[in-house]
């Protein structure tokens, strides 16, 4: 190839292109000037001129043309240099020929709508650092060496650090030392696996959100939820997180779960979670083949605790319980509040079921030794329901089932004692659910009836009183014992109602005696814990006694010791107002309570009737014996009457009238009798009396 044609044409500037058309109209000029100076003949003069005249008119035509191009090419070069140098305001003058003011419009309009999506960034980069700078959510942008490059106002909040102190520090400073290895690994990991999404997208997201823990300025570790993306800004990646203090939400479930799975007493398991504990010792045993107990403690009469102390009482009693119970187990042995008075015991790797017994006496002991609270003394006890897997069932209802069964089977002998289950129990247990209904409908179905026991003068061995006692004769059952259905009204609550009912029957039936012409009597009516307690009690006696007429004078009412010491103020508030009518009022079982000497002036009582328990074995018994004369001494130093009640014997009545008793009760006069019984029994005595005078 010849150098000559290695030699690239440079392009002519617009200025050299017009001198080159310029001297071509000039050259053809110059030959017509010379033709018209020689040219011999007018005519070939004429025709010179008129060329020349030609070829100067076509010339300036030419340069006008020329000019016409020039000049709007020249400003649109101007306008696009200043654009170029960032002026987005200049815009090209639209002039020249058509073709030039359509490039001149394009141009202003290709300017036109850069302003606006520049200005359409610009808003946009406005409302988008609102947002970060105004969102709830805790925002940190970090570059690719993993430096903060954003760190917005809710980071700087649960970080505890300004965005001038976050940004440009790596983002390991607000992650917990101990997990600094493994943050490191998780960004690498997910640095090398982040690139365009499908369609070019530049925004590579997690699936889903993570909790991780970060760490304020002051050194508290504190637990996140995590969102990162990656992003590509001006062709660098970057890295956006967002983060969630979660630490309120942990608490608030952290709540949630004890709400749902402890006991908000005594902070021990619920039944719930109780019953889950069981059914995972339940997988576990049949696995590996070994044996397990559920033991159910249900404390003995503790509604009275309740209701005569109060519920506030009541509560410090069963924590303490609680914690007593905690210190007879193994850790690996689960001790649940069921609810109430009820507590659960699950005993895993059994395999011998004295082991288990051992426990149950171990429990009872605890419950039973005495409990002070605040320098006031209780007596509580236990009665203890076993059952065994795999020898009482296989699942969880059924062992729960099973010992509760046992339990109630304890509490029918006598209490503080523990059973463990019997398949022979099932059918008892039948039988008391069957008891339980029909005691239900007993007082709607009239089935109850009152029976007298006379209070007998010690000294003239006369009829001085009775104490009407409750009775139930169950249709197809005959009578039913006391102490098979009291203890169960007591549990069921209905011992208010039919406490209501005895009341109201026995008021009438003396009155009724009265006016048959009986030797007018007292009537003593035992109050239940649960009646002593009700807001309407004394309006209630006054309206039995207005509706049935008997004389206030004519009723006596009983209660306990432990009833009047639970709220002492209140009961003697009560007591006052019951006296203030005239009725009389007797503290019965006097001894097995925890009365105290001063509150005891204080109650406005007429008679101490002293337990059977301490009676039953005077006089063999000294410590017995010593306590009924001392009893009997307090008693009348308060101007008091006392009434012995179990009275059987006649060595126990010769020692009670030897030490001054006034009254006694028991089956060595007479046992409780039906109401014609009683008023026969009385007219005797009468007629007896008559005939002696």
């Amino acid at each position: 190839m010849s150098t000559a044609s290695m030699i690239k044409p440079r392009p002519l500037s617009i200025r050299a292109r017009l001198i080159l058309l310029v001297l071509a109209a000039v050259l053809p000029a110059a030959g017509l000037v010379a033709w018209l100076i020689v040219a011999e003949s007018r005519d070939a003069r004429a025709i010179a001129f008129i060329g020349l005249a030609a070829l100067l008119l076509a010339q300036a035509l030419a340069y006008r043309i020329a000019s016409a191009i020039v000049k709007p090419v020249r400003d649109l070069a101007r306008t696009a240099a200043k654009v170029a140098h960032g002026d987005l305001a200049a815009r090209a003058r639209v002039a020249g020929p058509a073709e030039l003011e359509s490039v001149a419009r394009q141009f202003n309009r290709m300017l036109d709508v850069r302003v606006d999506a520049e200005e359409a960034l610009r808003a946009s980069e406005e409302r988008l650092h609102g947002i970060v700078h105004m969102a709830a959510e805790a925002i940190v942008v970090v570059d690719e060496q993993f430096h903060v490059a954003l760190f917005n106002p809710a980071a700087e909040a649960i970080f505890g650090c300004s965005a001038a102190e976050a940004i440009g520090a790596g983002v390991e400073r607000f992650i917990p030392q101990r997990l600094r290895d493994a943050s490191r690994k998780y960004m690498a990991g997910f640095s090398a696996g982040a690139g365009a999404c499908a369609g070019g997208a530049s925004v590579m997201r997690m699936g889903d959100h993570a909790e991780i823990f970060g760490l304020r300025a002051d050194g508290e570790e504190f637990p996140l939820e995590l969102s990162l993306a990656r992003i590509t800004h001006s062709g660098k990646p970057l890295y956006s997180a967002v983060l969630n203090d979660v630490s309120a939400r942990r608490r608030d479930a952290a709540r949630l779960d004890v709400l749902a799975n402890y006991d908000a007493l005594t902070s021990l398991p619920n039944r719930a979670l109780f019953r889950q504990r069981l059914q995972r010792s339940l997988v576990h045993a049949q696995r590996y083949n070994e044996g397990l107990a559920v033991v159910l403690i249900d404390l003995d009469r503790f509604k009275n605790v309740n209701d005569t102390l109060g519920h506030e009482v009541g509560d410090r009693v069963l924590r303490a319980v609680a914690e007593r119970l905690k210190g007879c187990l193994r850790e690996v042995d689960t001790l649940a509040c069921l609810g109430g008075d009820e507590f659960a015991v699950l005993i895993e790797q059994v395999s011998d079921t004295r082991v288990v017994g051992s426990v149950a006496r171990k429990l009872l002991q605890t419950v039973a030794d005495l409990l002070v609270l605040d320098e006031q003394e209780y007596h509580i006890t236990a009665s203890i329901g076993i059952s065994t897997y795999p020898a009482d069932g296989s699942d969880g209802a059924t062992l729960l089932k099973n010992a509760d069964i046992a339990m109630h089977r304890a509490k029918e002998r006598g209490m503080n004692n523990a059973q463990f289950y019997a398949a022979a129990m099932n059918a008892h247990s039948m039988a008391r659910l069957s008891l339980e209904t029909g005691l239900r409908h007993a007082l709607e179905r009239g089935e109850f009836l009152l029976h007298y026991q006379p209070k007998v003068d010690i000294v003239s061995g006369r009829i001085a009183g009775m104490e009407a006692l409750v009775r139930w004769e169950r249709p197809g059952s005959g009578m039913v014992p006391p102490a098979d259905f009291i203890p169960l009204a007591e549990e069921t609550g209905l011992i208010v109602p039919i406490g209501a009912w005895v009341l109201k029957a026995a008021c009438e039936r003396n009155r009724a005696w009265q006016r048959q012409g009986m030797p007018p009597l007292r009537v003593a009516v035992n109050l239940s814990a649960r009646q002593f307690v009700q807001a309407n009690l004394v309006s209630d006696v006054a309206r039995v006694l207005d509706a049935s007429g008997l004389a206030p004078a004519w009723l006596e009412l009983e209660i306990t010791e432990s009833m009047v010491m639970g709220d002492p103020e209140r009961a003697i508030q009560t007591l006052r107002q019951l006296k203030s009518m005239g009725v009389a009022l007797a503290i019965d079982d006097f001894g097995t309570g925890y009365s105290s000497l001063g509150y005891l002036k204080r109650f406005p009582i007429d008679n101490i009737k002293i337990d059977r328990s301490f009676i039953k074995d005077i006089p063999r018994n000294n410590d017995d014996a010593t306590i009924t004369r001392t009893i009997i001494d307090l008693t009348h130093n308060l101007r008091l009457k006392v009434v012995a009640e179990g009275v059987e014997t006649a060595a126990q009545l010769n020692f009670l009238r030897e030490h001054g008793c006034d009254e006694m009760q028991g089956y060595y006069f007479s046992r409780p009798l039906a109401e014609d019984a009683f008023s026969t029994l009385v007219q005797a005595q009468e007629n007896k009396a008559a005939i002696t005078a």
